[in-house]
């Protein structure tokens, strides 16, 4: 920052200077947001979201299928004591070594 927009920022009447919020400001935003929840939904708005939830697959979200898309249709089984019995690797890669392919 240059010297002259410190000096520019730090005075008193300067239009660089930061505003102060007063408080008074900050107490009327929250009045303001509580309030709007204490009046009463529109028709307008009511039918609005019934028409929403027409649209929308509900049930369908809530179904839990047990298998993702992508998972493999065939997995392979983990090793026993989940050790490779023919590198002796702890928890490593189950079926042929990758390098291997």
């Amino acid at each position: 920052m240059s010297i002259m927009m410190y000096m520019l920022r730090h005075m008193k009447q300067s239009p660089y200077s930061p505003r102060p919020v007063p408080n008074n400001d900050m107490s009327n935003v929250v009045q303001r947001s509580s309030s709007s929840t204490d009046k009463p939904i529109s028709p307008r708005m009511e039918e609005f979201k019934k028409k929403l939830r027409e649209k929308t697959p509900i049930g369908k979200l809530d179904e839990i299928t047990g298998k993702h898309p992508y998972q493999e249709k065939e997995p392979l089984q983990p090793w026993p004591d989940n050790k490779n019995p023919h590198t002796g690797e702890i928890g490593g890669p189950k079926g042929p070594e990758p390098t291997s392919l």
